[in-house]
């Protein structure tokens, strides 16, 4: 029987397949050159939706490492409001490579005359006409609602940091990162289970969510934002992320005890910090939770494994996978509304070559 390829599956694949991803240097080495033999310096990567938060997951650890700004600029603005200084090493991501955005952001790129530089998952889409060079990191998703993309995505921008640094001839400690992808799958696995266990718990929370806040920082943020993305499109409810200390002012001035909130921990020195706003937001709401590498005694708190504060991402965008598939499976709510016919027949975000 063929297994249906869910957001789950894909989920559990992306703990089986990490390792592999990361040993395979290919991708990232010729990248790495371009960059190289463009003599660059910053890096703006051109990307939205869940691409653009897989690039968000990686930004803080790029530039911890790197010492250079990284940007990470929507394809719309980018194409309308272009700004690029001579040593900027630019690229777009899209994923399934027919977003028309990207396709424009790479169009005016050409204009500009600048190298036209794509990732994407799939090779023989539409991105291959509008970039001299197509680089895949992740080998196609069939589930629209994308999971082993992000997560491979914000790998692919690490291990291309350390190709960076590996020829520019600079000493490059990668063991703890060895580990980490060695250890991946069998740390994933026991996570899902608390995971799935902590679902279990709240279901009754879960299960009736109006509304749903994500906040962190550093590549926490970016979690936040996949996991707003992700909430939105599959439960169909009003999802917002924000920067930790940006959702204390102004946002946190509307909850309630019906609003569902999730703090993530980014595991370093803003953590006391973190665990002080869900405290706070929990003495008003009974819907909030901490996701965290910490123990506490509190039935709130999510305690997964993790090693370091720049693998966080890689390890907590599963949470909101495995939320997102279960509670939309469970409340059937993946359906569109009827009336989004008519929105698409107005406008679309993919070219007419997409196969949904």
């Amino acid at each position: 029987m063929e297994q249906l390829e869910t957001m789950e599956y894909y989920v559990l694949q992306t703990q089986d397949i990490l390792n592999s991803v990361y040993k395979n240097k290919k991708q990232t080495d010729k990248l790495a050159q371009v960059y190289m033999d463009g003599n660059y310096r910053n890096i703006k990567i051109i990307a939205s939706g869940s691409s653009g938060n897989g690039s968000w997951c990686a930004k803080y650890v790029m530039e911890k490492y790197l010492g250079v700004d990284v940007t990470v600029i929507n394809p719309y603005t980018f194409a309308y409001y272009p700004v690029l200084c001579e040593d900027d090493f630019v690229f777009v991501v899209s994923q399934s490579g027919y977003s028309k955005n990207a396709l424009d952001a790479l169009d005016i790129l050409k204009k500009l005359d600048r190298k036209t530089i794509a990732l994407t998952g799939d090779l023989k889409s539409d991105i291959k006409d509008h970039a001299e060079v197509v680089i895949d990191y992740v080998d196609e998703e069939k589930e629209g609602y994308v999971t082993k993309g992000v997560t491979t995505l914000a790998l692919f921008l690490i291990k291309l940091t350390f190709a960076i640094l590996e020829k520019q001839g600079k000493a490059v400690d990668t063991a703890w990162l060895d580990a980490y992808c060695e250890s991946y799958a069998s740390m994933q696995k026991e996570n899902f289970v608390r995971e799935e266990a902590f679902l279990e718990k709240f279901k009754k929370n879960f299960l009736s969510m109006e509304n749903m806040y994500a906040a962190g920082c550093g590549p926490c943020e970016g979690v936040a934002k996949e996991a707003a993305l992700k909430i939105g499109e599959t439960v169909k409810v009003v999802s917002c992320a924000y920067e930790l200390e940006e959702y204390i002012h102004g946002p946190n001035l509307q909850l309630s005890p019906k609003h569902n909130v999730f703090i993530i921990d980014a595991q370093d020195e803003t953590s006391d910090r973190s665990y002080q706003i869900y405290r706070a937001s929990r003495a008003v709401s009974d819907r909030v939770y901490y996701i965290t590498n910490k123990a506490y005694d509190d039935d709130h708190v999510l305690t997964l494994l993790n090693p370091c504060a720049d693998t966080v991402s890689l390890t907590y965008l599963q949470v909101f996978q495995l939320f997102a598939y279960r509670i939309s499976k469970e409340l059937r709510s993946i359906p569109k509304h009827p009336l989004f016919e008519e929105f698409k027949k107005i406008v679309n975000s993919k070219t007419i070559t997409y196969e949904d």
